[in-house]
């Protein structure tokens, strides 16, 4: 159990603030990021919380049936169960709900119901499906959907002291897979030949023994890329495998920790043995872009402006098209980790730094036949300018 007690109430309270700007009377939120940041628990089956008005009872978790009771011990809310089945079907759950909180009257105006609607970048996101919403409009006649998108993600933007101190908790733990990963890469023996998956065991191992709960990423929980695997073009995703790592080529090593249904995540890069020439400059390259990177995280600079600023030194040193364009993304509870994105554009372009949000400042610098390089390392935007949470240097590991 978490010593650092995270006001789950108090988000609910401001989820129901903003019902209450849209005039809504209810809300079913199907967002992972939602369902923990309400429920206070790890939510891993297709479920959505019915949360009424304020004053008009309490919210109720739908989970499949076989989850509801851990929910219940290990969460904030009520939980009830949904499934396939005569009496147990998933909208006839949320109608009775909302019959019962005297949110909806069958005989009266048809609802206005917040949803969560949009498309995610991961597939954990579980924004309203089209099947879904046929079936709340099967119960709910007439009814509005209000997309309810804008406010969640304003509302888990900034975050609260606790939440900040869970996160710094989650990126100690992965400080901690780091560290395990380079002393068993230094002290191997003469002729030990780690795979990417042995690597990832060891800093897995490691974040357990530190309290981490949960490999979290849907990439393939820790992301080992070495070689070619780390090289391609644009390459954020690289799911560890039994391919065995060898000297002189780039090693990407991103561990991921979860702490209090708060995560860490954390790629650091590494060379064993002697490094070409040719990559030592690409490497040396890569950090200046990190610092560049974490010296414009500050209050009012926007993202572009951040990017731009990154993409500079880039473009000097002849690396302009080896720099992905994403060089950001968020992180919070679980559920939390695409939006909002550092990237130029309309987008998200015009969006500023502001204190006290946390992004993952990211850089992933790859060219195919040299080298691939990421950072991944949730930054704090404080008054006085960018606090990287994790310890591990931004250098490359020469071991």
């Amino acid at each position: 159990m978490s010593e650092i007690k995270i006001d789950w109430k108090g988000h609910i309270k401001k989820y129901q603030a903003a019902m209450e700007e849209l005039n809504l009377d209810f809300c079913v939120l199907t967002r992972v990021k939602s369902m923990t940041y309400l429920a206070g628990c790890f939510v891993p089956w297709k479920s959505a919380i019915f949360l009424p008005k304020e004053g008009a009872g309490e919210p109720i978790l739908f989970t499949v049936l076989l989850d509801v009771e851990r929910c219940k011990a290990e969460g904030v809310l009520e939980v009830g169960g949904w499934g396939p089945m005569k009496g147990f079907y998933w909208e006839k759950k949320i109608q009775s709900a909302a019959k019962k909180a005297g949110v909806y009257d069958p005989k009266g105006s048809p609802p206005r119901i917040g949803v969560e609607l949009g498309i995610d970048i991961c597939v954990t996101g579980q924004m309203l499906s089209y099947t879904e919403a046929e079936l709340l409009k099967k119960v709910f006649p007439g009814c509005s959907f209000v997309d309810f998108n804008m406010k969640t993600e304003r509302i888990q933007f900034i975050k609260e002291p606790k939440e900040i101190a869970m996160l710094r908790k989650a990126s100690e733990i992965t400080d901690i897979g780091q560290i395990a990963v380079k002393k068993e890469l230094s002290e191997r023996p003469a002729g030990k030949i780690f795979t990417e998956n042995e690597i990832a065991g060891i800093g897995t191992l490691a974040m357990r023994r530190a309290g981490s709960n949960y490999e979290w990423t849907f990439t393939g929980n820790q992301e080992i890329g070495s070689g070619y695997r780390a090289s391609w073009t644009f390459n954020g995703c690289t799911p560890a495998t039994n391919k065995e790592v060898e000297e002189g080529e780039s090693l990407l090593v991103d561990l991921h920790s979860e702490y209090g249904c708060y995560l860490g995540d954390l790629s650091h890069n590494y060379v064993l043995g002697k490094c070409p020439p040719e990559l030592k400059k690409f490497n040396d390259v890569y950090e200046q872009l990190c610092y560049t990177l974490i010296d414009n995280m500050k209050p009012g600079i926007t993202f572009d402006e951040c990017y731009e600023a990154v993409r500079r030194v880039a473009d000097k040193e002849g690396y302009g098209n080896d720099l992905f364009f994403g060089i950001g993304h968020s992180l919070g509870c679980i559920g939390n980790e695409s939006t909002p994105m550092v990237l130029p554009g309309k987008e998200w372009g015009h969006m500023v730094f502001e204190e006290n949000m946390i992004e993952v400042a990211a850089i992933v610098f790859n060219r195919p036949g040299l080298g691939g390089l990421r950072l991944e390392a949730p930054t704090l935007v404080t008054s006085k300018g960018a606090e990287m949470l994790p310890k591990t240097h931004i250098e490359v590991d020469y071991v």
